[in-house]
């Protein structure tokens, strides 16, 4: 597997997430505990998908476990996203960004 592949998932991960909590947080939704779940979730997502470059770009010897972890965060936030409304097309965005990441995350993950 190509680590820079991983680490470029990881990172465009990173941003959609992020971009998207915020898009959830500024919106009108009155989805209550649902919205909740699926800001927690993008947030998760986020920071894992950070922290999994992190140690890529470091070599860590840790990086396979904590991309497996990422590949299970990614696609649980992908499913979230594929659930909720989506009028700009925001949520496919973060979706396929997850997947990518679900993906590449996988396969580093394997390296264990």
């Amino acid at each position: 597997m190509d680590m820079s592949a991983c680490i470029e998932a990881c990172l465009n991960t990173h941003r959609l997430c992020s971009e998207t909590a915020a898009h959830v947080l500024h919106g009108h939704s009155k989805e209550g505990h649902k919205e909740t779940e699926h800001l927690v979730a993008l947030l998760d997502c986020a920071q894992i998908s950070i922290a999994s470059v992190d140690f890529m770009v470091r070599r860590s010897p840790h990086h396979a476990h904590i991309c497996a972890e990422c590949a299970e965060i990614c696609e649980a936030c992908a499913k979230l996203c594929d659930a909720h409304p989506d009028p700009d097309g925001q949520m496919k965005r973060c979706a396929e960004a997850c997947r990518q990441s679900v993906k590449t995350c996988q396969e580093m993950g394997q390296s264990r």
